[in-house]
């Protein structure tokens, strides 16, 4: 899940809990300020007794994210979500086949939930097994969801976004390719989950190589058509696409889909997104500009090896101000990431792609230059290979991850042709 994961207590005070099974599916929906969304809740009980739970939510765009920890007694169910932003608390009463309540969240309006128990037992499209791979002496792992069925599907591999990713953050877009009839194969980054080795000492060719071998186990498996393999790439995942393309042995990729990818160098890249991070607490112009003056050097130590006394001095000078952040410390990973990214150069690695391409991105993006990216790698895509099948999408309002502005409950609310402009585009090719 890319954006908040609530922290959840649900506290179901049930009347005779002990005598009946909470076991099962769960349709339900929170409700806070006049906004409704819909979630369902799956409880599971193991071998030893223990309680078990995972929600989905369409709007938050999740699939299968697991609750930390689960317990229950006679009379009480605790569900707890461990999550980095707020802590949300449930409490609710059982009743037969319906649980409802009311819930809390750090700082907002109280809200209210209900569930009432599935009787369906409408099975998925796909299956999901788990797998394994290698790339040299790194074993990765992640999950392959394929489409039910007997004939040869098309696939699609996901590649990571920037930080410890897992594979739970594609799992909502694996499911909808899967159900549409695509295979997708989704992997924790290394370091992440059951993955071995550490995302922060790889280089991009390094993950790069990650992705690369997932295409080729793909290529192993006797439901995947190996002419029809292609990749998914978000922000760090978009921008390394091309290099995964290019890269993988036999030309085993066939198309590509670039999500938010950057298209400019990357300390510029850094200085846009940093910007439009701190500019909203600048008070006046001069604070404005004293802020890009600093973050425009903290780029240049960062990216391209500047000295840094005339950062420490700006350090000395802006602190207090509103916007002000402090660097990174000395042993943070940031400063061997940023100079590894430096060397990248995005344009090179697209000048160079011969299959079809979707570039798609949020118009309101305050991460990557959206419009400016888009038009420089479509431009070098085209003076390249003019006959490569290259479509370019801007969604109007969207961010970085596709979202619109909240609803008045807080929660986010995906751009509505997000989806079905990836799934129109894939069926169409």
């Amino acid at each position: 899940m890319r954006g908040t994961i609530l922290c959840i207590t649900l506290s179901c005070l049930a009347h005779g809990l002990a005598g009946q099974s909470l076991v099962g599916t769960w349709q339900g929906y929170w409700a806070r300020s006049g906004d409704t969304m819909a979630v369902t809740l799956y409880i599971r009980r193991d071998s030893a007794g223990q309680y078990g739970a995972t929600f989905d939510a369409d709007r938050l765009r999740v699939r299968g994210i697991p609750f930390s920890s689960v317990g229950a007694t006679r009379s009480v169910i605790t569900l707890v979500l461990r999550g980095d932003r707020t802590t949300a608390t449930f409490g609710g009463v059982v009743r037969g086949d319906s649980i409802k309540g009311s819930f809390v969240e750090d700082g907002a309006p109280e809200g209210a939930f209900a569930y009432a128990r599935s009787r369906g037992s409408a099975k998925p499209l796909f299956d999901e097994r788990e797998i394994t791979f290698n790339n040299g002496p790194v074993q990765l792992a992640g999950s392959l969801l394929v489409p039910r069925g007997t004939g040869r599907v098309p696939a699609v591999v996901f590649l990571h976004g920037s930080g410890a990713e897992g594979r739970w953050a594609s799992r909502f877009l694996a499911s909808q390719l899967a159900t549409h009839g695509i295979a997708a194969l989704i992997f924790d980054k290394r370091g992440v989950g059951q993955s071995r080795g550490d995302w922060r000492q790889a280089t991009p060719e390094d993950l790069a190589g990650d992705a690369a071998a997932a295409v080729a186990r793909l290529r192993a498996e006797p439901r995947v058509d190996t002419t029809r393999i292609g990749i998914h790439g978000h922000s760090q995942g978009g921008t390394l696409a091309p290099m995964v393309a290019v890269q993988s042995p036999g030309g085993g990729v066939a198309f590509v889909i670039a999500s938010a990818g950057a298209g400019l160098p990357m300390d510029s890249v850094e200085i846009f997104s940093v910007l439009n991070s701190i500019y909203p607490q600048a008070k006046t112009a001069q604070d404005s500009a004293d802020a890009r003056a600093y973050t425009e050097e903290l780029v240049a130590v960062a990216y391209q090896g500047h000295p840094r006394a005339r950062l420490d001095s700006l350090v000395t000078a802006f602190q207090g101000r509103p916007w002000y952040f402090a660097p990174p410390a000395p042993d943070n990973s940031y400063w061997a990431f940023s100079r590894q990214y430096a060397r990248l150069r995005p344009l090179d690695w697209w000048a160079k792609v011969r299959v079809p391409v979707l570039l798609i991105y949020g118009a309101a993006d305050q991460r990557v230059p959206a419009r400016a990216s888009a038009e420089r790698i479509a431009a070098t895509v085209q003076r390249n290979a003019p006959d490569v099948d290259l479509t370019v999408r801007i969604l109007p309002g969207a961010d970085h991850t596709f979202r619109l502005a909240p609803g008045p409950g807080g929660w986010p609310r995906t751009a509505p042709n997000y989806v079905p402009t990836l799934l129109h585009w894939l069926g169409g090719r």
